[in-house]
């Protein structure tokens, strides 16, 4: 018998024929019974041995040498070969045809599975791991890993997709299907006709060629028709014969063309969320009561999103389909409303001044005090600090002014100026326009003051005025 490393199991047929005259045998007639071993391969007799040993080598060498070229597959050993023995009367056999013939013959076939798309044999792989690996690198030749592992966790879970319950994904997918069956089985090849998953995948992007019928339009000639299918010109003649390379083909003749076609179809069903930004109105509102080029954002402005889902179909990657599911507002638009000032100060000055203050009283009038001139009156204990621009003009000073203080000084442009002093602070400054009645400051006592006041001057065409004759309580 074969060593344990022939597998599988030998049909053992022992025919013993004794054909002995009126049933009786002689010793030396017993003596001459041979027995022998009938070699199939494949089922098909090659020959007879007498020594199975010397087969069970044959193999056993084959075997040992394929197992150090291809050291990744694994090699089955059952039988391509099938022994018959036969007890018989003076054997005549040629052993070493049968020998030759076994040598020639015997290849070492792999353990491998048969990929099948659409009962076609594409391709054999080492191992059923390989087959299945085949199948979700098809798959995800149109999508990515994160949406196929998600697909097939919620199948094992048994969750069923509805369509529109996308939420904050983009999408997912609800269903895959594929236009011919793919299955494997487990089966016996030579060695070399074993692929890896990689190169697998690699025939199945390139699709296979099929013989299609096309029909020629008016302008087509051979070389056309030829390049359009990415055939050469030879190859086209001889699909069509009775065609030659000079042969015009008229409009309407079917021609016999190849081309390539995939090995099968993946159909993904999807659902897609598509967000969609709705612009915000903008609102301006003239405000008479802010200062001409003065401006502010009373309500920010927001875009709406509006969230459309839908059901698209795919195959091969590429929409054939898509239905919309389901809209809805996620996020309402706000309008952007900004108020814009229309006042303008006019420059120059009306001629008659207002009270600077908040109230309070003169506590000292102009004239001449601790034997030198006080140049304006003071007024003191107002109802709040602020002080008050007198008439319309354009800030002429505003800063320390020794014995003054904080002072500000203004020129009302028609001859008048106004000085403000003792300011605990200042709110404007140089060069700014000025309306009257407008706060420029805070009331105190800085620079040589004896308490909380302000001393206010008038000056009229560089000469000093008194300001009771142009102010009152």
């Amino acid at each position: 018998m074969f060593s344990s490393k022939i597998k599988g199991s030998f049909l053992l047929v022992i025919s013993v024929i004794l054909l002995l005259a009126g049933n009786r045998a002689t010793a030396a007639e017993i003596v001459n019974i041979t027995s022998i071993q009938h070699v199939y391969m494949d089922e098909e007799f090659i020959g007879s041995v007498t020594d199975e040993k010397e087969i069970e080598k044959v193999v056993s060498e084959k075997v040992s040498k394929a197992e150090s070229d291809y050291p990744e597959y694994t090699f089955d050993e059952e039988a391509q070969i099938t022994l018959v023995q036969e007890n018989v009367f003076n054997a005549e056999i040629d052993e070493k045809k049968t020998m030759e013939e076994l040598e020639d013959q015997f290849t070492v076939r792999a353990t491998a599975y048969e990929i099948n798309i659409g009962n076609q044999v594409v391709s054999y792989v080492p191992s059923k791991k390989d087959a299945k690996e085949v199948l979700r690198k098809i798959t995800l030749l149109y999508m990515d890993e994160e949406e196929l592992a998600e697909y097939e966790s919620n199948q094992e879970a048994g969750v069923l997709e509805q369509p529109g319950s996308l939420k904050e994904k983009e999408s997912k997918i609800l269903s895959i299907e594929y236009t011919m069956p793919i299955t494997w089985k487990k089966t016996t090849v030579k060695p070399d006709k074993l692929m890896t998953v990689n190169e697998v995948i690699s025939l199945i992007k390139k699709g296979k060629k099929e013989e299609v019928t096309y029909e020629a339009t008016e302008e087509d000639d051979l070389e056309m028709v030829a390049d359009r299918y990415d055939m050469k010109l030879e190859q086209l003649i001889k699909l069509n014969p009775g065609l030659e390379e000079d042969y015009r083909i008229g409009e309407g003749q079917k021609v016999q063309v190849t081309e390539t076609v995939p090995y099968v179809d993946v159909l993904v069903e999807r659902e897609v969320l598509k967000q969609t930004k709705i612009p915000f109105e903008r609102e301006v509102i003239k405000d008479k009561n802010l200062l001409k080029g003065e401006s502010f954002l009373e309500q920010e402005g927001r875009e709406g999103v509006q969230a459309s889902t839908y059901k698209v179909a795919e195959t091969n990657g590429k929409k054939t389909s898509e239905t919309i599911v389901k809209k809805e507002m996620t996020q309402h638009k706000q309008k952007e409303i900004i108020r814009k000032g229309t006042k303008v100060i006019p420059s120059e000055g009306s001629g008659t001044f207002a009270w600077p203050a908040d109230g309070g009283y003169i506590s000292s009038k102009q004239g001449q005090r601790w034997g030198k001139l006080h140049k304006g009156i003071d007024i003191a204990r107002p109802t709040s600090r602020t002080i008050k621009a007198a008439d319309h003009g354009i800030v002429e000073f505003a800063g320390s002014s020794g014995g003054y203080g904080n002072k500000v000084t203004i020129n009302h442009k028609n001859g008048y100026k106004t000085n403000y002093a003792h300011l605990e602070s200042i709110g404007i400054e140089a060069g700014q326009k000025i309306e009257k009645g407008m706060k420029i400051g805070s009331m105190g006592s800085t620079g040589n003051s004896t308490g909380i006041h302000l001393h206010f001057e008038v000056y009229k065409n560089g000469v000093l005025a008194n300001p009771l004759d142009y102010i009152s309580q």
